[in-house]
């Protein structure tokens, strides 16, 4: 009986630890300085993998690797072993499906400024110029009532 209660506890600590991960993961995403780190770090790190798979110095596994994520693909450098391969497979659909356009949308996000928003200083102003035409309509209103 104590089991299955100490599995769902198991289970919860661990849920957290994965909300956890996606919570950085959701943060890193809003910040374009973020995303850089993220994307130079995929970088970094599947050049290392490269060289480790296919033997190649770190610069040109440094090389492959950036050409390879920004999707250039010149084909001077490409992966021959079986873990070259798939180093380069996961490397491709990381960059090419989350952490690419995750980027290109950030800066563009940050690019796209909307113009006519008005301060909150502004809003008060016209609130107060609101206002005041109201109390100038009422006092018209309240004159030609008022005549005979």
């Amino acid at each position: 009986m104590l089991r299955p209660v100490c599995r769902r506890a198991h289970m919860a600590d661990q849920l957290k630890g994965k909300t956890r991960a996606v919570d950085i993961l959701i943060r890193g995403a809003n910040s374009v300085g973020e995303l850089l780190l993220i994307y130079a770090g995929l970088v970094v790190i599947a050049a290392a993998g490269f060289a480790f798979f296919e033997g190649k110095s770190f610069g040109d596994a440094l090389w492959w690797s950036v050409v390879t994520t920004t999707t250039t693909g010149y084909g001077d450098i490409s992966p021959q072993t079986v873990g070259g391969r798939v180093l380069a497979g996961f490397v491709m659909l990381t960059a090419i499906l989350f952490v690419l356009p995750l980027l290109i949308g950030r800066i563009a996000l940050a690019l796209i400024e909307n113009r006519d928003a008005y301060t909150h200083e502004e809003q008060e102003a016209m609130k107060a110029e609101l206002v005041a035409i109201r109390a100038e309509l009422a006092r018209l209103n309240a004159a030609r009532e008022s005549q005979p």
